[in-house]
């Protein structure tokens, strides 16, 4: 399989090379899947997970073999208070996922993957790090370590973490999970960028906890083989499988060289248009831009896949916050709000500008009553 040339790298060509190099494989391609899901109705989907095809599982194993891989947006509404500061948090992403039920053999999937960052997109080797599980608890994933080790990955970048950084449980049952919770160990890859910290540079914390996007987590290999108890007791799974997903907006980041996720291509014309408004913006209005671009995104995303209109409780919660808290960043700017709203939306979902544009008369009214002097920084979005 042929390299891409960096100039055409984005989030969409990187998926659809990432989703070719499976297909080659044997994996069948699954198209996305809603964000809304009834086993988070209080929310919606949050990763590219088996919470999007568990229910048909066994359909879809019977059609595919149990191989299979889809590009999935995903949206954590717990992410949206560090989305704009984290030059690589959204709170509306999009990941790649490969699954292959039955099996957590690595020496299929980490070669496969390497191969794709360092052959397929051209990443530099010297520049990925890996991190694997060497926990008291739970052990060392000696398998995973010794497949990285064979793959040419030098002793001083393998970088071995407990089991709060490499080890995946399930943190609720719900519907989806009437067996247990599963768990199993993980392995992650960081891809460091020249970016000032010294913190980071001399390694003095875990990969990626430092929020100043020197090391960014592009990929992440998960090996489900067991369920835990609420003792916290390991069990040995039935069903065993692998998963291997990619961070398709954070692996254009780094491609590109870009400063932030909020800097890719999907993002261009609207950045063009609230750009015009803004001269020479200052961090605390591209912070503004950052948020309002994410949080906007993320609203017609979940309006077409079916959200409700913004309200009070659950997803309306949700929607209100993302809407309003948009409107607010554009406000602190000095922005014409509703003028703008309508700008960016022109060739996007109609419903979404419609709501919009309700939630704008509420929160212009709330905004009022607040303080007609004062600029808007309530976050009390009921």
């Amino acid at each position: 399989m042929n390299s891409i040339p960096r100039t055409a790298l984005d989030c969409q060509a990187i998926s659809e090379a990432f989703l070719a190099l499976h297909e080659r494989d044997g994996f069948a391609r699954l198209p996305p899947s809603s964000l809304l899901h009834d086993s988070v109705p209080m929310s919606f989907v949050m990763s590219a997970g088996l919470i999007q095809v568990e229910n048909d599982l066994d359909e879809i194993v019977a059609e595919t073999g149990g191989k299979f891989a889809f590009t999935q947006p995903c949206f954590r509404h717990f992410d949206m208070q560090q989305v704009g500061a984290d030059p690589t948090r959204l709170s509306l992403f999009h990941m790649s996922a490969a699954f292959h039920i039955g099996s957590t053999e690595r020496e299929t999937v980490l070669p496969r993957l390497w191969y794709f960052l360092t052959e397929v997109l051209g990443l530099e080797k010297e520049r990925l790090w890996i991190t694997y599980l060497d926990d008291a608890e739970f052990g060392r994933d000696e398998a995973s370590y010794q497949c990285w080790k064979t793959l040419g990955i030098a002793e001083e970048r393998l970088v071995g973490l407990g089991q709060e950084h490499c080890f995946w449980r399930q943190r609720s049952t719900g519907q989806i999970a009437s067996d247990g919770k599963k768990c199993g160990p993980h392995t992650e890859v960081f891809y460091e960028r020249d970016v000032a910290c010294p913190a980071c540079k001399n390694r003095e914390q875990p990969l990626g906890n430092c929020r100043c996007g020197r090391f960014v987590e592009i990929s992440n290999s998960l090996f489900i083989e067991n369920y835990i108890d609420d003792n916290g007791k390991l069990i040995a799974a039935g069903t065993v499988f692998a998963e291997c997903v990619l961070g398709l907006e954070r692996t254009e980041m780094v491609l590109r060289g870009l400063p932030s996720v909020y800097h890719v291509r999907r993002f261009d014309q609207w950045r063009e248009q609230i750009c015009m408004g803004i001269s020479c913006p200052d961090l605390s209005q591209q912070q503004a831009l950052n948020i309002t671009l994410d949080h906007l995104s993320a609203f017609v995303k979940l309006t077409k896949d079916g959200a409700p209109a913004p309200g009070q409780g659950g997803r309306k919660y949700i929607m209100r916050k993302l809407a309003r808290e948009a409107m607010n960043q554009l406000l602190q700017c000095k922005l014409d709000v509703l003028s703008l709203m309508n700008a960016l939306m022109e060739d996007q979902d109609q419903k979404s500008l419609a709501l919009l544009q309700e939630e704008y008369v509420r929160f212009n009214r709330h905004v009022q009553l607040v303080n007609k002097n004062t600029r808007y920084v309530s976050h009390d979005y009921r």
